[in-house]
């Protein structure tokens, strides 16, 4: 599939817009309160930027296998028959695997420092604004720029189980904290 200079440009704009607006955000993040309204947006913003680029990244690399095991002349994937002459192996998708340990490390990241789903929310979304837009956007001859193989579907069914699980311990840790306030406000009281 070919692609033209102009996409190659608008995605390289973009890419380096999100990274500059996730930098700005965070940095400011950490010398704001993040408790207050203005430090939170700027951790938001910067947690978003840094989903967009690590949907980028996890999809440039998601496609990247190792081969393990087998002794046939080629192999295309894990799910192919056997090549004459020898075993398959198995075709470890450690590109997808790799994005997917960046991406459960942005959503760790953002549920670590807001204890709430509205950070893991905000990063995910970032991440699948890009891998959705990647993966329903159409190249120049109708072909999907994100390929569907094996590796590309761990990638974005991985990751969109890792962002509902992560997203559900925010939640948890939402209500633990609104709990331990509110045990805290009837000691005070007694």
């Amino acid at each position: 599939m070919e692609v033209s200079g102009a996409a190659l440009a608008g995605v390289s704009v973009f890419v380096v817009l999100a990274g500059m607006v996730g930098v700005v955000g965070l940095v400011l993040a950490g010398y704001t309160d993040v408790s207050g309204g203005r430090g939170r947006m700027l951790l938001l913003c910067g947690l978003g930027a840094a989903g967009v680029v690590v949907g980028l990244v996890g999809t440039m690399i998601s496609g990247d296998t190792v081969r393990v095991g087998g002794s046939g002349p080629s192999l295309k994937d894990a799910g192919d028959s056997v090549s004459s002459g020898g075993s398959a192996g198995f075709a470890l998708p450690w590109g997808a695997v790799l994005a997917l340990v960046l991406l459960t490390a942005l959503l760790a990241v953002a549920v670590t420092v807001l204890r709430r789903p509205l950070g893991v929310g905000v990063a995910a979304g970032g991440w699948l604004f890009v891998v959705a837009g990647l993966m329903f956007g159409l190249g120049d001859k109708g072909d999907l720029i994100l390929a569907n193989t094996t590796s590309s579907q761990i990638f974005v069914y991985g990751g969109l189980v890792i962002a509902f699980g992560v997203g559900v311990l925010g939640y948890q840790r939402q209500l633990t904290d609104r709990l331990t306030q509110a045990q805290a406000a009837r000691e005070r009281v007694h």
